[in-house]
């Protein structure tokens, strides 16, 4: 499951969207959220599929040796460790993937030298060396090595993701979580059941703050109106803007997460996507809106575990 700032940071994109655009349209921008995070699950399937390429090049490779006009022992008896690998062997099989990757027609044809000079500094390093040499073969050590590639050669190649934001551009401010979300899967997987690709996102957690915070909009004004003084609102950074109204329909709308939570998730946000200043400004007026509003018995939470509370922090 993604956790709740990338959510959040997704919801604002959308609410800045709405706000320089088409400000009318709620259900037409409502979908495009909704859909951005459908994407992601694209994007977690082109970086898998991405992986099983890696399979098919190593095939090819050892075929090609096979035809040199003057092949080398080597060459004629090659070491099949790799092609063989069951952690590979897995990812072929499984149902969910095969049929995902089918059905976004993911085809590299077009991108096989890349592909083949990732494989190449993957084969010089040490740890495939090592691997292939070994005499292990339990399903651990073979998940190792695929992992090893996917973390240290595939989603860290600069090629590799320009390539992949120029399928779509909105992947490159997604990439990085989805990738390590992807990542962190693989070190996980048993090759039990099938790969479940991640639509596990609170849809009911973004819909409802991005629709509480563009329903309360005006109501939001004026509280903001009200803290501020000898300052123009429209004077203020749109960005800033949003992030507060967004903060106050957390505050407000969701009572299971802490006031704490809330107030150092929207100074976190107005540090990654506004102004220098933006920090103090967020933190200094959305506390004295929270202490506004409890006054006002608006802010009502529910009583958790000391434990649940630190999911804000964790990537399932």
């Amino acid at each position: 499951m993604l956790n709740r700032h990338f959510l959040r940071a997704k919801v604002l994109q959308l609410l800045y969207a709405f706000q320089i655009n088409d400000c009318s349209d709620t259900d037409g921008h409502k979908k495009k959220l909704i859909d951005s995070f459908r994407y992601l699950v694209d994007l977690q399937t082109y970086l898998f599929s991405a992986l099983m390429e890696f399979h098919s090049i190593a095939y090819d490779k050892i075929d090609d040796n096979k035809q040199k006009m003057l092949p080398t022992t080597e060459d004629l008896n090659p070491n099949l460790k790799f092609i063989e690998n069951e952690f590979f062997k897995k990812l072929f099989e499984d149902k969910n993937l095969t049929e995902r990757v089918k059905k976004l027609k993911i085809n590299w044809s077009e991108e096989k030298d890349l592909f083949k000079n990732i494989f190449k500094r993957f084969i010089e390093s040490d740890s495939y060396k090592k691997h292939m040499s070994s005499s292990m073969t339990d399903f651990a050590s073979e998940r190792l090595i695929v992992v090893q590639l996917f973390k240290n050669y595939l989603i860290s190649n600069e090629q590799f993701f320009d390539m992949l934001c120029e399928k779509k551009l909105e992947w490159e401010s997604d990439y990085d979580v989805i990738a390590q979300n992807a990542l962190k899967y693989l070190k996980e997987y048993d090759g039990k059941s099938d790969i479940e690709l991640d639509e596990s996102f609170d849809i009911e957690f973004i819909t409802g703050l991005f629709l509480n915070t563009i329903n309360n909009d005006e109501y939001f004004k004026e509280l903001i109106d009200g803290r501020i003084q000898n300052w123009d609102l429209d004077r203020i950074a749109l960005m800033d803007v949003i992030i507060i109204k967004m903060g106050l329909a957390e505050l407000i709308y969701c009572p299971e997460i802490p006031v704490n939570v809330t107030l150092n998730e929207y100074v976190e946000l107005a540090k990654e996507f506004s102004t220098q200043k933006s920090k103090l400004f967020v933190n200094g007026l959305l506390d004295k809106l929270m202490v506004d509003l409890r006054a006002k018995g608006k802010i009502k939470k529910i009583e958790i575990l000391e434990a649940d509370q630190e999911e804000e922090d964790i990537l399932i």
